[in-house]
């Protein structure tokens, strides 16, 4: 088997792949949510968690969310959706006019769709880690304020259950156990994840089409959205900055995983000229190459054959003039 056909053979099952993925996002995304819920809603508890009295990177005060969960959700899948629309009306397949409003709407809503089952797989790792790891955030000891001895403190370390807390900020039982799971940043993953998502969206559908500072101008809103996001973390006394790093690499991967397997990369079929088959017109090209190589063969062939004939034709006439056999 030719290299060729091997490429064409695993772009076929990277396209099944694909189809298959798009046929059951919808129970995907689902299913994920549900498993999210325990977690979320303090269902499925942190076992424990393991602090120092003396530490002081868990003694900061409680103070809020600069970015709040409405505006990453905001900025995560609505922003998205009406860039995405506005581009997918924007700019046409290659060969054709502007398509319709409702064609744009609809291909803007499958990769809105990618976003949110993508980003659900992604932030059900980033919280079934945090419920593993159970480490506390920094403004731990202002919302817990565990009940514990002189005597526990002195030793190196304490465990630590949710039902240790004395709960003076009187927050409610999510909330409570939020304080136990700081490791990784759930706000740098999903920033991250979306930035990287759009980033490429934008590469993909406007990069030499328009002006070119417009697609770098766009990316850099995403850059400058996702940094400010993860700094915010940090300042907020929400996260150390393990955690938001570690955050941020999980967004970036889940990322690149969702564009592969959900979006494929933006490649519209419209662009392509035939649905479902991205490797068609490489196949065709390839084909006409070599039917053009074998006509260039069959044609030399036949004009050395000519030629030959041609000789073998002049030396019996010079035989007949000279009397030769």
């Amino acid at each position: 088997m030719t290299s060729e056909s091997t490429q064409d053979e695993e772009r076929k099952r990277h396209s099944e792949r694909v189809k298959y993925i798009q046929r059951n996002k919808r129970r995907i995304g689902w299913t994920l949510a549900a498993a999210l819920a325990l977690t979320l809603l303090g269902v499925v508890n942190p076992a424990s968690t393991k602090i120092s009295c003396d530490d002081p990177s868990i003694r900061m005060p409680y103070s809020g969310d600069t970015i709040t969960v409405t505006m990453l959700i905001v900025v995560t899948l609505i922003v998205p959706f009406f860039v995405m629309t506005i581009v997918e009306w924007a700019v046409p397949p290659s060969g054709q006019s502007s398509p319709p409003l409702r064609e744009g709407l609809s291909r803007s809503w499958s990769y809105t769709g990618d976003i949110f089952v993508g980003g659900l797989f992604m932030f059900f790792l980033n919280d079934l880690a945090k419920t593993t790891v159970g480490e506390p955030r920094p403004h731990f000891w202002d919302t817990c304020r565990p009940n514990i001895t002189a005597e526990q403190c002195r030793q190196p370390f304490v465990i630590l259950s949710w039902r240790d807390c004395t709960n003076p900020l009187k927050q409610s039982h999510p909330r409570l156990i939020d304080s136990m799971k700081s490791f990784p940043s759930g706000h740098a993953s999903l920033s991250v994840f979306s930035s990287i998502f759009m980033m490429v969206y934008i590469k993909q559908r406007i990069w030499g089409r328009s002006s070119r500072l417009l697609a770098p101008w766009i990316q850099l809103l995403w850059a400058v959205w996702t940094l400010y996001c993860c700094q915010s973390r940090i300042a907020d006394n929400r996260h150390h900055w393990w955690d938001v790093l570690a955050g941020g690499i999980l967004g970036a991967v889940s990322s690149f995983l969702t564009l592969h397997y959900f979006s494929n990369w933006f490649k519209r079929e419209d662009d392509l000229g035939v649905p479902g088959d991205p490797g068609y017109h490489r196949q065709e090209e390839r084909a006409s190459r070599y039917s053009r190589t074998s006509i260039k063969r069959l044609i030399s062939s036949n004009s050395d054959m000519d030629n030959h004939n041609d000789l073998r034709l002049g030396d019996r006439e010079l035989r007949d003039i000279n009397g030769t056999p």
